[in-house]
């Protein structure tokens, strides 16, 4: 599986390919574990001498062709780590890191063509400053972009399929189940999905996030079901639905004590709906934070609020939750496990 992705501007200075980790550090970017290459000196020496080659000359871009970059690419292991690494222009690095039973070479062909689709120039002009926000943003979204379409390529948990409704049941006959989801930022979801697969609550776990993460809880029943859960601040709202592509069901978080963003809320909530690739797919809205005194807990007023009565190409529903008091978490499951029995149904898979 992959697990990482990570963009590194590694410039030799005097021919001297071993640059001490603060300087990496300084010009280094990695999701969605922002410091996965820092545990272990003896990767970031072995990635620097895979390229060396490439380093050491000045490539313009218009180098890097299919042939270039194939050729170039490396396949190595350090300390059980398996990394696929590439040049990129201007002396950057584009790595993959992958658990120790993945064949990096398996996504070489992938990599490649996302990276002649995605990385303009633009992407890779060389950090001026360490840390000028407008580019962090724009690299950091280019890691997010990446990261999803390679696990949407070969990871088998995307339940990736074209059909609105297919179950995908894996090499053990265990159907996937993919929820996508969504919400603007500080609605609770990354604490929801730690509270789903961990039963754990603690205020201020997550600060919101730019991390991408995919969370597998299974049933009583068997069925797994696997949460996409896509970071809220607004730059990435615009890879939600490559994210959401082939959901079989869609959970909208909302923070009900900030009624100041209802009107940006309920903009994103529809921008998602009335898409042609979700729609009739289930959505469950989840009015979140109702311990907070600020919150409206008047379901009537939270459709009204945000117009759920003209949903009318799927089924949806409204449930109440605050997630330290754990209210609503039973509810959810309940909704959930009913609609994977109904999409069972459809797909002819028999209860596991």
């Amino acid at each position: 599986m992959l697990e990482n992705i990570f963009l590194i501007n590694l410039i030799p200075k005097n021919n001297n390919t071993t640059q001490n980790l603060d300087e990496i550090s300084n010009t280094y970017l990695a999701y969605p574990d922002e410091d996965v290459l820092f545990n272990s000196s003896d990767i970031i020496k072995k990635i620097i001498t895979s390229q060396k080659t490439v380093l050491e000359k000045d490539f313009s871009h218009d180098i890097f062709t299919e042939d270039f970059l194939y050729s170039n690419s490396k396949a190595i292991q350090v300390d059980g780590v398996n990394l696929l690494v590439i040049p990129l222009p201007y002396q950057y690095i584009l790595g993959l890191v992958f658990d120790h039973e993945t064949n990096p070479n398996d996504y070489r062909n992938e990599l490649i063509r996302l990276f002649q689709e995605y990385l303009m120039e633009s992407y890779l002009e060389s950090f001026e400053e360490k840390y000028k926000l407008d580019k962090i943003k724009n690299k950091s979204n280019l890691l997010l972009t990446l990261f999803i379409d390679l696990r949407k390529y070969a990871d088998e948990s995307l339940v990736f399929q074209n059909e609105i409704n297919k179950v995908i049941v894996d090499s053990n006959n265990t159907p996937l189940v993919k929820v996508f989801v969504y919400g603007i930022d500080f609605a609770g979801k990354s604490s929801l999905m730690r509270l789903l697969s961990t039963g754990k609550f603690d205020f201020d776990y997550f600060q919101p996030t730019k991390k991408f993460r995919i969370t597998n809880v299974k049933l009583d029943s068997g069925v797994k079901i696997v949460f996409w859960d896509m970071p809220g601040q607004k730059i990435f709202r615009t890879d939600w639905l490559r994210g959401a592509q082939a959901s079989n069901l869609l959970l909208y978080v909302l923070d009900c004590a900030d009624n100041k963003r209802f009107p940006e809320a309920k903009e994103e909530l529809w921008n998602m709906l009335n898409l042609y690739e979700l729609k009739n797919i289930p959505l469950l809205f989840l009015v979140n934070k109702t311990d907070l005194t600020e919150c409206k807990k008047d379901p009537k007023i939270i459709e009204k609020i945000f117009n759920l009565n003209e949903i009318h190409d799927r089924d949806w529903k409204i449930i109440f939750s605050s997630l330290p008091n754990r209210t609503g978490i039973n509810e959810l499951i309940e909704w959930i496990e009913e609609q994977v029995e109904n999409l069972l149904l459809i797909n002819g898979i028999k209860s596991v």
